[in-house]
């Protein structure tokens, strides 16, 4: 039994808390907001996200006249997350690190924001290839990190003579599975963030926002300002199809100690991606390219671009 009890924090303000019926003391969730717990993308209108709307500020590193990488970064990171492993590969490829719209110094277009509606990452697939093909380049290999993962499956899944290559580390893009307990903490959660966003509207208050958002939002949620409506959209996603239909040679690596993106989803994708290669490294988390770990990286990848080019 799940009882929703309104405790007062001040005459504005009310704390959101679910309590179990257990003698002990449940700990407090935290979930991304989601006006639907719905995961299925199908329907999404593309935005229109042409190169002339959509400036993306990149970084340009190594010989034009090697074979191209492009690097797109996580959720709340930019360039420079990717910069040191970026700069190793450069001495043997052309690498374009990418600041995805919204992140970075990249303007985030209004379709993207909270006005706009936000995007998903099908929106942002369409923007980044046309942004590669407003730079001449006609075939590349994808690195995509965490949320620049999804966005490269995206891509991968739909146009393999474009992006002959992929490399997925900690991606997301699979729905993680839960108990059924978390399940409906979780959608008790929604219920009480949907009736408070209704109290705010008919009395005026900022219920939802002082106090339930610091109570159950994620912290990329808390943190995301005008990009709140884009992180609803694409962390609800499923990119199981997607990933099935990835056809090209694909290098998945992954720290062991990951948390954000666990190992299990590793093997999901080593298992979903017919073509893939996994590795994964003891004592490292989600960012396994950090510090000495982008030396580490940078010879797996190199080793396994020079194998898919001995056998093209």
């Amino acid at each position: 039994m799940v009882l929703f009890t309104l405790v007062p924090l001040s005459p504005e303000a009310v704390s959101v808390m679910i309590l179990l019926m257990k003698p002990d003391s449940p700990k407090a969730i935290k979930i991304i907001l989601s006006e639907s717990p719905n995961s299925d993308t199908e329907g999404l209108p593309l935005c229109d996200a042409e190169p002339s709307h959509t400036n993306i500020n990149i970084v340009d590193l190594g010989n034009k006249n090697e074979p191209t990488i492009i690097m797109l970064h996580g959720w709340g990171r930019s360039v420079e997350s990717l910069r040191g492993l970026g700069e190793l590969l450069a001495t043997t490829y052309r690498v374009i690190l990418v600041d995805l719209p919204g992140f970075g110094e990249s303007p985030l277009p209004f379709e993207a924001s909270n006005e706009g509606g936000g995007w998903s990452t099908l929106d942002y697939a369409h923007a980044i290839d046309n942004y590669i093909d407003q730079l001449g380049i006609k075939s590349c290999t994808l690195l995509g990190h965490s949320f620049g993962g999804r966005i490269s499956i995206r891509l991968a899944s739909r146009n393999p003579q474009k992006f002959t290559s992929v490399i997925l580390v900690g991606s997301h893009g699979l729905q993680t599975k839960r108990s059924a307990l978390f399940k409906l903490k979780a959608a008790a959660i929604r219920f009480s963030g949907r009736f408070l966003k209704s109290v705010d509207g008919w009395f005026g208050t900022r219920l939802f926002e002082r106090a339930f958002i610091p109570r159950f939002g994620s912290i990329d949620y808390q943190q995301a300002g005008q990009l709140r409506k884009t992180l609803v959209k694409t962390v609800t996603e499923d990119l199981t199809e997607e990933a099935r239909e990835i056809t090209q040679p694909t290098l998945l690596l992954w720290g062991e100690e990951d948390r954000q993106t666990p190992l299990d989803l590793a093997h999901r994708f080593h298992n979903l991606i017919t073509r893939s290669t996994l590795f994964t490294f003891p004592n490292m988390g989600h960012e396994p390219f950090a510090d000495v770990g982008s030396h580490t990286l940078c010879r797996y990848i190199e080793r396994f671009l020079a194998n898919k080019e001995s056998t093209i």
